[in-house]
């Protein structure tokens, strides 16, 4: 398709003389291209060490070295998939977006032994769970002193999917991911390459970093991609190079897997990889999963991380690579305790109505409204998590008002007991937790708010891909935006970003235009429209139909549709398009117009000095 414009609405008349395409705009177009085609990447300032957050809090603080839970421990491919779209629900777990952050909570007391537990109440605030009356914390601690924290000796065994899906920039993340590894690692460390695709085989044998770098990043430099994805044969030849290398080996031994999980050979079922990855934690060998890549599918990775010395990591870009390698490298192996059990009681008249930090599976019921929460793995972190549980009435007072606190009493009894990872020592705690003070903390304040998060997203992803109900996505994400900009927490800015891009996302396909950020406004111009008025064009006329369809690179496809048209002139032509918030650039016309939205009115202006071309469009409801 073609469009063609006059040089005035008089020369309509005469086509043949006073017609022209126009051509060689392509200059005064490329810097729009360029500017269109390039996106802004940020690398996040590295977070600060300090492990308690002091907004308000007026404790006479004892900081610790972090802890928390093993399993998810970011977010990252739930963001990247908001920036592209909207994400799937199950995309999403609430220990990922909690592992994003620094939950420490204040403590007045030493922990003086491996593993101890510090608690904290507030107020619930939950909307959409008015049982919640309660919000407690119970944090973790150790008296571990992170700045004379050495890590034994590592002996890494790296499993490396080279399959086909895994060409190109997923790999090179890998590659990117095992030199930083490289410099990271001490001269007493140890690291073996295995590599899979259609046939599983050790890539490099367990070399020292002492005096060998140079030759190891050689062989990381040389994996190349090919093959399908037998992931089954891979982590056996993995853990079997595990198992070899880890004898006599002075120290912890660990499977580090990088895969985008597109297991297409051999057994691909969680039940296979999770039998492998069990029966490794019973002989001393963990496994960390590092997703790959924008395909990357994460539900296997999360069972397999569940397992008892397990943790996920995701890496989309170099930027991801730099912050999990080099900020979280030393602690990712840092094994603090093995099956730890927290056991909760409540006191009379409340029970506890929710759970938070953990997977479903991980919790059982017990007698008297008792909880158990079984954790396989507490590591070392930079970021220290928790389990969060919300307090309610309980079945007996459901018709009378909520239980009194006494201000000396007590909410929740916790008992704790776990086995120290490198000895196997057995250790208890067991605690109270008090009131609410006159100020909750910081930490505990954003907990509260991330578990709403993780709430509404739910919610809105649902609403969205299950109920197909992008308007009710869009009520629940901007209430849950509003929320977020009031807590006046600025450790949510990342958050109000990932809100801010799925409100967006619901917002265009609830034909809300109006409400959508100015970097993809223009998508609001998809959908059937009607020429109202053409002036300066010899093929477009009134009650044509535009038809713009964009595509996630804020490129498309334009089709004309036209009733009974001249001679010389299609019913039915389509063009390429690329459009930014001002303008539309039709590439096969050549055209740059200026581009306008008024209610369901489309403006389309002929950038051209001189020119008095113009379209102007209504939008026909489907």
């Amino acid at each position: 398709m073609i469009l063609k414009t006059c040089d005035s609405p008089s020369a309509w008349q005469d086509a043949g003389k006073n017609c022209f395409v126009r051509r060689g705009l392509m200059d005064s177009f490329s810097k729009f291209a360029t500017w269109f085609v390039i996106a802004s990447c940020a690398i996040l300032p590295e977070r600060p060490q300090a492990q308690v957050l002091q907004e308000e809090d007026d404790y006479n603080v004892i900081v610790v070295t972090s802890a928390r839970q093993g399993g998810a421990q970011d977010a990252r491919r739930f963001r990247k998939a908001a920036e592209d779209g909207m994400p799937r629900p199950e995309m999403l777990t609430i220990e990922g977006l909690m592992g994003e952050h620094d939950l420490t909570l204040p403590s007045t007391q030493k922990c003086e032994q491996m593993f101890c537990l510090v608690t904290e109440a507030m107020p619930a605030s939950l909307p959409g769970r008015p049982a919640d009356k309660l919000f407690v914390g119970l944090g973790f601690a150790t008296n571990i002193d992170e700045a004379l924290y050495k890590r034994p000796p590592l002996n890494l065994v790296a499993v490396v999917d080279k399959s086909g899906s895994m060409w190109g920039e997923p790999l090179e993340l890998v590659r990117q991911s095992l030199r930083r590894i490289v410099s990271q690692m001490q001269d007493d460390d140890q690291l073996s390459i295995v590599l899979y695709g259609d046939e599983s085989h050790v890539w490099m044998n367990p070399t020292k970093l002492k005096q060998n770098r140079r030759a190891i990043l050689s062989k990381v430099n040389a994996i190349e991609s090919a093959g399908s994805t037998n992931m089954e044969a891979g982590l056996k030849v993995g853990y079997d190079t595990a198992f070899d290398s880890q004898k006599g080996f002075p120290g912890s031994t660990r499977v580090m897997l990088f895969t985008d999980e597109n297991a297409n050979v051999g057994d691909t079922s969680a039940e296979g990889f999770m039998g492998m990855a069990i029966a490794a934690s019973q002989r001393d060998v963990g496994l960390t999963t590092i997703g790959v890549g924008v395909i990357f599918d994460d539900s296997l990775a999360t069972k397999l991380s569940s397992v008892r010395g397990g943790n996920l990591f995701f890496i989309e870009d170099q930027a991801a690579v730099e912050d999990v390698f080099s900020r979280q490298f030393e602690l990712m192996g840092g094994e603090l305790a093995h099956d730890l059990k927290l056991t909760i009681v409540p006191a009379n008249g409340w029970a506890a109505t929710g759970v938070f930090g953990v997977p479903d599976s991980l919790m059982t019921s017990g007698r008297d409204g008792a909880i158990a929460v079984t954790i396989p793995t507490v590591f070392l972190s930079n970021n220290g998590g928790g389990i969060y549980v919300t307090l309610g009435k309980s079945s007996e007072r459901a018709n009378l008002p909520v239980a009194a606190i006494d201000e000396d009493g007590w909410l929740m009894n916790v008992s704790l007991s776990y086995a120290e990872a490198q000895s196997g020592k057995a250790g208890t705690d067991q605690l109270t937790v008090a009131p609410p003070g006159a100020v909750a903390s910081a930490p505990l304040r954003l907990s509260q708010n991330l578990v709403d998060q993780f709430l509404h997203m739910q919610s809105a992803t649902t609403a969205y891909h299950i109920d197909n109900d992008p308007k009710r996505a869009f009520s629940i994400l901007s209430d849950l935006e509003n929320r977020l900009k009031n807590a006046s927490l600025a450790s949510l800015d990342s958050e109000l970003k990932l809100v801010g891009n799925m409100r967006a996302e619901a917002a265009y396909y609830a034909g809300y235009s109006g409400e959508l950020p100015e970097n993809i406004r223009h998508r609001a111009i998809s959908g059937r429209w009607k020429v109202v008025r053409a002036t300066g064009f010899v093929d477009v006329f009134k009650g044509n139909i535009m038809t713009f369809e964009t595509e996630e690179d804020d490129e498309g496809y334009v089709q004309t549709e036209r009733v009974k048209p001249p001679r010389g002139v299609e019913e039915s032509e389509t063009e390429e398009f690329a459009v930014n918030e001002k303008q539309i650039f039709f590439k096969d016309s050549d055209i740059i117009f200026g581009w306008r939205l008024v209610g369901d009115r489309l403006y389309l202006k002929d950038r051209a000095v001189g020119s008095n071309a113009r379209i102007n469009l209504q939008r026909i409801e489907d």
